[in-house]
């Protein structure tokens, strides 16, 4: 008779145990870091096209970092937001010719 009341005692010592154990990955027990939104916007799709990336290198080796929303006009010119030299977002765009300029 005593057994199964002394099991049932276990079985919810250890399971109040359990449920106060927090894992030590992003757990309740650890501060998260704020997440900040960045002000050229979202990444680009991860699967980017030949062109595409050819243009997001072209820009790169311009000087210009975090390339983002880069978009191709019917024109051929491609424009993007991207970080100068000073970490500041300029919209940026690369012409057929392989110029880049910073535009307004």
């Amino acid at each position: 008779m005593n057994r199964p009341l002394i099991a049932s005692i276990l079985v919810l010592a250890a399971a109040v145990t359990q449920a106060e154990a927090r894992s030590p990955i992003g757990g309740a027990t650890m501060p998260r870091e704020q997440v900040q939104s960045d002000a050229l916007g979202p990444r680009n799709d991860p699967t980017p096209t030949v062109a595409e990336a050819v243009a997001r290198t072209q820009i790169e080796k311009s000087g210009y970092t975090s390339v983002r929303g880069l978009q191709r006009t019917a024109d051929g010119t491609w424009r993007a937001m991207a970080r100068d030299q000073r970490n500041a977002p300029v919209a940026v765009s690369l012409d057929n010719q392989g110029n880049v300029t910073p535009t307004k």
